[in-house]
């Protein structure tokens, strides 16, 4: 059953001008043209008409795409439509005139039926008043299997690395030819497929309960167009191996990426995915990648570049790279929401933890087990394991009520605890000595509970 969506504007109408202002209020390096509502136009502050301009744009909703990537060696403008509506001629237009000077501009168009004939004809129009225009379209979509239909794949997040290249190749000073060729090129390199946990909600509208409870949907566009598939909640790691696996497939042969070729990746929040679970599912990603793809991967973005409103769910992007396209994405820009601190090489990701200078119990000494027990030590390690599974056994139920006093989390910790209790008790527990038992258990605790539990129980068991 549909139900109205909860959103924090004043009218549904005013959502993408009032948008822009928050925006170029937050980052002085921007500004906007006065044509409201008409006219929505992002641009540069320093605008620069000795190289060549890069223009991107489309439907509003996808933030930052495409306004947060307007910055010197990104994007010049960002014209932005309504809401999943492209933006007109006239605005595409306005953006053309305010930013293009005598070296030109480049156009990068998602592929999007109204997206391609607005930039078009914009593109005609600004060639007429002899503006120097070259389109590049983008269409990384990797969800839908060949035929591709009269429209083709679709414009995804692998746009931002479209964007980032082509601004770097303009900032260098390259004429617009050569500035289109290398933005063309990038686009042929990648491939995107996106999965969705939640359809989103437009401003004003109702929320769709079209995905279901305990579904998702692989290859949901970013308007929540219908993708290839709807599918039971799967865990994140065999949907990241699906996902992979379609980019990368030998029989669509979407992008030209062999074993052994270098990438970068882009996984993208769809809007209401929280860093957390982006994070996790770019830890999954890159380890695939290498092992069972046999690629290098060079760089990693994780984040929120285009969006779908409020939709949960993820992107991922993988492009595949060369010198030349990491000098790209490495050179400097000021574009606000472009990744900081992501290039250059990738050294090891694992470091060792410090050891004390007198080594730990369990490193230098071995089991502290007895090797066989007293009646005392039998009946101390049948107490301790009823505790700790009857513990372990409840933990849903200790997370539920939790839950309704504090944040549900307290099940889940002395789950953690009761779990190290009963498998450290197998090597290093002195059974038959009770008070030196108590302490172990302490140190069990302290090792894997953590929050104010954690630290309680173990001063409980030093006293």
């Amino acid at each position: 059953m549909a139900f109205q969506g909860k959103k924090l504007m004043d009218d549904p109408d005013d959502a993408v001008t009032d948008f822009i202002e928050g925006l170029v209020e937050t980052y002085p390096a921007l500004h906007y043209l006065d044509g409201f509502p008409q006219i929505k136009v992002v641009l540069c502050s320093d605008i620069s008409t000795d190289k060549v301009a890069v223009i991107s744009g489309g439907g509003s909703g996808h933030e930052p795409a495409h306004a947060g990537f307007v910055g010197e060696g990104m994007l010049s403008a960002a014209i932005c439509g309504d809401v999943f509506t492209s933006p007109p001629v006239d605005s595409i237009l306005a953006g053309i005139r305010a930013v293009t000077g005598p070296k030109g501009c480049l156009l990068i168009v998602k592929n999007y039926t109204g997206d391609r004939l607005n930039f078009g004809l914009a593109a005609e129009q600004a060639k007429s008043e002899g503006y120097k225009v070259e389109i590049v379209i983008v269409g990384d979509d990797c969800a839908l299997p060949p035929p591709r239909g009269i429209a083709g794949r679709r414009g995804l997040a692998g746009t931002i690395l479209v964007h980032k290249v082509a601004g770097a190749a303009a900032e260098a000073g390259l004429p617009l030819a050569d500035v289109a060729a290398e933005a063309k090129y990038a686009s042929e390199m990648v491939g995107t497929m996106g999965v969705a946990l939640s359809v989103c909600t437009l401003p004003g509208q109702l929320t769709s309960d079209r995905l279901g409870p305990g579904k998702m949907e692989l290859g949901l566009g970013i308007h929540g167009e219908p993708g290839a598939a709807v599918v039971d909640l799967l865990p994140v790691d065999p949907v990241v191996s699906h996902v992979l696996q379609q980019i990368l497939s030998k029989d669509t042969q979407y992008v030209p990426i062999t074993r052994g070729s270098r990438v970068v990746v882009m996984i993208n929040g769809l809007g209401a995915t929280p860093i957390m679970e982006l994070m996790i599912a770019s830890g999954k990603t890159v380890p695939k990648l290498q092992v069972e793809h046999g690629l290098a991967v060079d760089r990693v973005y994780t984040g929120s570049f285009m969006t779908s409103l409020d939709m949960a769910g993820f992107s991922i992007s993988i492009m595949k790279a060369d010198e030349v396209i990491l000098r790209r994405l490495d050179a400097p820009t000021k574009a606000p929401y472009w990744p900081v601190s992501v290039e250059g090489d990738r050294p090891p990701t694992k470091l060792p933890v410090p050891i004390p200078t007198s080594c730990s119990r369990k490193n230098d000494e071995g089991s502290n087990r007895p090797q066989e027990l007293s009646v005392q030590g039998r009946i101390l390690e049948a107490a301790i394991e009823a505790a700790a599974n009857a513990i372990i056994n409840i933990k849903d139920c200790l997370n539920e009520w939790d839950g309704k006093v504090g944040d549900g989390d307290c099940g889940s910790t002395l789950f953690r605890g009761a779990a190290a209790i009963v498998e450290d008790m197998r090597n290093y527990y002195p059974l038959n000595d009770a008070a030196e038992t108590i302490n172990e258990i302490g140190s069990s605790v302290e090792r894997v509970m953590g929050g104010t539990s954690g630290i309680m129980y173990r001063t409980y068991s030093t006293h």
